[in-house]
């Protein structure tokens, strides 16, 4: 398993990958509120592809298709890019970084079929290494305060919990949230 930038013939994949996970999690303890077209948006994750901001989890980079003409799985993906909520404003980040020094983990998401195999950890590795290569000095990221395991996972990786806020989930929606935040 490799993590590599999304190609936009990862999309169809990357949906599927979404659709199932919302729908695993959708009325549990760790319900995480996404709805497919709403957040995430097709749109959003094809303009991120094409700007190098989508991370996938796949077999192998090299292949664009399986035999048959079969898109690549997608085992996990995220958005890595350098786009902070106005929210992100109540913490005290422990790095001391400009806007543009900060890289945000958004949208991440592993396959319920390929859960607890240690892929979360790969793909959290991968992105500090992408953002240090971009000239990041700090990764950030926020999660729900009900996904203690997401929370916990996080903490393992040595990011720095700052404590939970009540942040803007999209529209008129707020939840608490952990913002955290990984020195690089």
């Amino acid at each position: 398993m490799v993590v590599t930038p999304a190609l936009a013939g990862d999309l169809p994949a990357i949906e599927r990958l979404y659709r199932s996970a919302i729908e695993v999690m959708r009325d549990t303890p760790l319900d995480i509120w996404w709805e497919w077209g709403l957040h995430p948006t097709p749109e959003k994750l094809a303009a991120e592809t094409a700007r190098g901001n989508v991370l996938v989890a796949v077999e192998d980079a090299r292949s664009v298709h399986r035999s048959g003409g079969e898109a690549r799985a997608v085992y996990g993906v995220m958005v890595l890019n350098d786009e902070q909520g106005s929210d992100y404003a109540q913490a005290q980040w422990p790095v001391d970084a400009l806007p543009d020094e900060v890289a945000v983990i958004h949208l991440f998401g592993i396959a319920p079929d390929a859960r607890g195999k240690g892929l979360a950890k790969a793909m959290l590795a991968a992105a500090a290494d992408t953002a240090r290569k971009r000239g990041a000095k700090a990764l950030r990221l926020d999660v729900f305060d009900n996904n203690a395991p997401a929370i916990a996972l996080y903490r393992a990786c040595g990011f720095t919990d700052l404590g939970a806020f009540d942040l803007s989930v999209g529209g008129d929606l707020r939840h608490r949230s952990h913002l955290m935040e990984l020195a690089l």
